[in-house]
């Protein structure tokens, strides 16, 4: 996800923390220290509800990384691909590469997260009980009660059958199995995702309604935030069922079949003034491959030459300027076009090599999967 900060890799997994997570992390550190602490300890120092509202944040956080974690850990055992976790303003996300290949490994995928977070429930409600016994710890006691409720919630909720959630996604497993159709199970379900995200709003318009009639206006903003989730959940389900719909299209198509053959690479020690005046508005294309002979070095795009001032183009080589390939810069031919399409999603280049051993191949970009897309919707496949 653009605009992510890597923070590292558990299990292999890439963790990441989108921007828009630091904006919830102070929402609910400011709720929790101003609000519920204040009501539920009155007698606590300032100072000391800031701090255990920080602290109460940060291990809510940590249970809702082991939810999605939870997730990605089953996908990769049952062989679904997996490129990373991403933590946000909505909460967290796992980024699956593929979709499970049956609908009983939909069911376990889906199951793992709501059954993470209910077991943390038991653990903190456990350890809260235990810390019943020892006197002058309220506020501990307090915040292992708070996190014990919160991750219940948060399997509770994720249970509700409204696809993208974890419950929308056992619905979808049910629906599969009964129908064998994937497809069709995955628009039932994201249909009830959009219901319940229809729902949401609704409810947080009335209470707004009724905080401006009934209470003067106290406390409307708390209908913000399920008029916020239900948007989420409305965009999120009409995007998951237009993504599989795009995944049925690609069903069994593979990389070679869509990829552009016959490369036009620039040759590492062109100067940029000549890749400009010779590649890139001669042939008007964004990105070229950066090869010789003996490997390939990455690819240069429009963005990367604008970086270097104009007057240091007729002495700096392509090979300066060009970015070190990575892992998923490139792929194999007979991979499949819907992994590289969801590749390409997180790459600023829109595009990808493909090399078979040492030798490139050819180039899969975000239009080559658009023009076949649309050639099949043409001709009514």
């Amino acid at each position: 996800m653009q605009g992510s900060i890597h923070l590292g890799r558990i299990a292999g997994i890439s963790i990441d923390l989108h921007f828009t997570w630091f904006i919830i992390f102070a929402l609910v550190a400011l709720g929790i220290s101003t609000t519920v602490l204040p009501r539920a300890i009155p007698d606590l120092e300032p100072a000391a509800r800031w701090v255990l509202g920080i602290g109460m944040t940060i291990v809510f956080f940590i249970s809702l990384l082991l939810h999605e974690l939870a997730h990605s850990l089953v996908a990769k055992r049952l062989g679904i691909g997996i490129s990373g976790i991403t933590l946000f303003v909505f909460g967290g996300v796992s980024r699956m590469t593929s979709e499970p290949k049956s609908a009983n490994d939909e069911l376990k995928v889906a199951a793992a997260g709501p059954l993470t977070s209910a077991l943390l429930g038991v653990m903190f409600l456990a350890l809260w009980f235990a810390a019943k016994g020892a006197a002058g710890h309220d506020p501990i006691q307090f915040s292992l009660f708070w996190l014990g409720v919160i991750n219940f919630f948060l399997a509770g909720f994720n249970l509700v059958p409204g696809f993208p959630l974890d419950g929308g996604r056992l619905l979808r497993a049910i629906i599969w199995s009964a129908t064998n159709d994937l497809r069709h199970a995955t628009y039932i379900a994201a249909t009830a995702g959009q219901g319940f995200g229809y729902l949401l709003i609704g409810g947080g318009v009335l209470q707004i309604l009724v905080s401006i009639q009934v209470l003067g206006g106290q406390g409307w903003e708390n209908g913000l935030w399920p008029i916020f989730i239900g948007w989420f959940l409305l965009d999120a389900a009409r995007s998951s069922y237009q993504q599989q719909v795009l995944q049925s299209a690609l069903s069994g198509v593979r990389v070679r079949d869509i990829m552009t053959p016959n490369v036009i690479t620039i040759p590492p020690d062109l100067t940029l003034q000549q890749a400009v005046d010779d590649y890139f508005l001669r042939l008007n294309h964004a990105a070229f491959p950066v090869a010789d002979a003996a490997s390939i070095l990455g690819i240069l795009t429009l963005p990367h030459v604008r970086r270097i001032p104009r007057d240091r183009w007729a002495y700096t080589r392509a090979a300066d300027v060009v970015e070190p390939l990575q892992g998923n810069d490139v792929m194999r031919p007979d991979a499949d076009a819907w992994e590289a399409l969801s590749t390409i999603a997180g790459k600023d280049s829109g595009r990808l090599l493909v090399a078979d051993g040492d030798e490139l191949v050819g180039i899969i970009s975000r239009t080559d999967v658009m023009r076949f897309l649309r050639t099949k919707m043409e001709l009514g496949m």
